[in-house]
Order: C-alpha cells, then sequence, then structure tokens
C-alpha cells in the first residue's frame, strides 16, 4: 500500500483519531514504522506525521503507540546498505 500525496501540507493536517493508535509494549511503535516521517512546519515546529492515515500523530505518541499498518522499517529488515553486501 502507498501513500497518496495530499494537495495540503502535512501541518494542515487534523490528528490522528483516538481509536487509530493502539499502546505498544514492544519496539513496534510509530518511531520504528517505515511510514512515520517527521517535517518542520512553518512556525519551526516538529511535526510528526503518518503518510499512509495523511494525519498528524500527537506528540509523545509516537514513541508507545502504533496503528494496525505498522510495518518494521526497511533498514532494519535490509541493513543499511544492502548493495554493498
Amino acid at each position: 500500500m502507498t501513500a497518496v500525496r495530499s494537495a495540503a501540507p502535512a501541518e494542515e493536517w487534523d490528528y490522528l483519531d483516538v481509536d487509530v493508535l493502539r499502546p505498544s509494549r514492544s519496539g513496534a511503535v510509530c518511531l520504528t514504522c517505515q511510514h512515520f516521517r517527521y517535517e518542520v512546519g512553518n512556525q519551526c515546529v516538529t511535526v510528526l506525521t503518518c503518510p499512509i492515515h495523511q494525519r498528524l500523530i500527537p506528540q509523545g505518541e509516537h514513541l508507545t503507540r502504533r496503528c494496525s499498518q505498522w510495518i518494521a522499517r526497511r533498514e532494519v529488515t535490509v541493513g543499511w546498505c544492502p548493495e554493498g553486501g
């Protein structure tokens, strides 16, 4: 599944609904997801985003929660430099 780019800048997106993210006691959290992104908005504030949902992630939630579409980062499964291997 690939994300469709929205015409609106990410900082104008709404926040994820409460029921989308669920607690995680493992390393499988938003921060370690292949889809997780962060950007710097117009006010120089870091904005945590999920392009799959096209929503913002509330500050701090990316450390302890995940959604059902979580996928391990490619660097973890393939390595940092697979072509050198």
